[in-house]
């Protein structure tokens, strides 16, 4: 995808391919040193698959049978978590745009 094709829906797992724990913990680490973001309350594996191994496969075998399947995070939702300053569920996007 290119930068030109990025828009406030889309998904950073599903259009810009951005999952694994390293990748996304660089990100969140970068996002949160530039903007001073507070990610408490976040849950990775509600929105981002864990780096492949066999443990990885199971737990994510067992979680998404207890908590069904990822959810999204779009763009529009990341900037409003940056604006707020602090980490909220995207069903309370709502809220805060």
């Amino acid at each position: 995808m290119q930068t030109k094709d990025i828009t406030l829906n889309t998904g950073l797992r599903e259009d810009l391919k951005i999952d694994g724990d390293d990748v996304v913990d660089t990100l969140f680490f970068k996002i949160a040193e530039q903007f001073g973001l507070d990610w408490q309350g976040f849950v990775f594996y509600r929105y981002f698959h864990e780096e492949a191994h066999l443990f990885s496969l199971l737990f994510e075998y067992y979680y998404r049978k207890r908590h069904g399947t990822l959810k999204t995070i779009t763009v529009s939702h990341l900037l409003s978590v940056i604006e707020c300053g602090a980490w909220f569920e995207p069903s309370q996007s709502d809220i805060y745009i």
